[in-house]
C-alpha cells in the first residue's frame, strides 16, 4: 500500500482545479471524502451514518463518495435513496479514483482496512467508523478477549490511537460528527493527527516492500546459527 501511494504521488500531475472541473465538483468547497468500503454490506451499514454526520458541515464542505470498482452505481443509488432525513441533499460519487480523491480532500470518513493507511499516507485527517452487529458484545470481546488493540492499520502501525476508531458501541452519528469537527481545518485535533502521521511514515520507511521482504528472507536462509 505504501509503495502504491508513493508511486501515485510521484506520478500524479492533475491539479485541484482540473480534478474539480473533471468531476463537476463545487469549485469553492473543500472535499470531505467518504470511503465506505468495498463490500455491499459495509456500504449499507456505514454510508448512511457517514453522510448524516458530515451533513452538519455541508454549508462549507462538499461530500464526495469514493465509488468502489466492485460496486455498481445502482447499488449506491439504492443506499442513498434509502437514507432518511437528508431531503434533496445530493452526494457526488467519484468512481475508481480513490487516490485522486484523497489527494484533493481535507478530511475523510473511512471504514477500517487498507483505506485507513492510504488516507494517512495522503496526509488527510480521518475518522474511522464501522458499524457492527450486537455492538456491546463486540466491545466486551474487544476489551477482554481479542488481543488486538486497534482495528485500523494506522493505529496498529503506530501502536497507539492516532485516529479515532468509532466502532461497536461508539459508532453513532453524533460521535462521528463531533470527531469530524475536531479534524476539519481549524479543528483542535487536526494538527496533532497530522503530526502523529509522521510517526507512521517513519515506521513504514522508504524501502520497497518486496525488496525489503527479499532481503529479510535472504538473511534468514543464510543465517549460520
Amino acid at each position: 500500500t505504501a509503495d502504491e501511494v508513493n508511486r501515485f504521488k510521484n506520478e500524479y500531475k492533475e491539479n485541484k482545479d482540473d480534478f474539480y472541473n473533471r468531476n463537476s465538483l463545487v469549485a469553492d468547497k473543500p472535499i470531505i471524502a467518504l470511503l465506505a468500503g468495498s463490500r455491499k454490506q459495509e456500504i449499507k451499514d456505514n454510508l448512511p451514518a457517514m453522510i448524516k454526520s458530515a451533513m452538519n458541515y455541508a454549508d462549507k464542505y462538499q461530500l464526495v463518495l469514493a465509488g468502489a470498482p466492485s460496486i455498481d452505481r445502482e447499488y449506491y443509488d439504492m443506499v442513498l435513496d434509502g437514507i432518511k432525513d437528508c431531503g434533496d441533499f445530493k452526494i457526488k460519487i467519484v468512481n475508481n479514483e480513490t487516490y485522486p480523491l484523497l489527494k484533493h480532500s481535507v478530511a475523510a470518513l473511512v471504514t477500517s482496512g487498507t483505506a485507513t493507511l492510504e488516507t494517512a499516507m495522503f496526509g488527510v485527517p480521518q475518522v474511522v467508523c464501522y458499524e457492527t452487529p450486537i455492538p456491546h458484545l463486540i466491545r466486551f470481546g474487544f476489551n477482554h478477549i481479542i488481543k488486538c488493540k486497534y482495528i485500523s492499520l494506522v493505529n496498529l502501525i503506530a501502536d497507539k490511537e492516532i485516529v479515532k476508531e468509532l466502532f461497536a458501541d461508539r459508532f453513532s452519528v453524533s460521535n462521528i460528527s463531533e470527531e469530524l469537527g475536531r479534524i476539519l481545518p481549524g479543528g483542535e485535533g487536526r494538527q496533532k493527527m497530522l503530526d502523529e502521521y509522521e510517526e507512521v511514515y517513519k515506521k513504514l520507511g522508504d524501502t520497497i516492500a518486496p525488496d525489503n521482504a527479499a532481503r529479510i528472507m535472504f538473511g534468514l536462509l543464510n543465517h549460520k546459527d
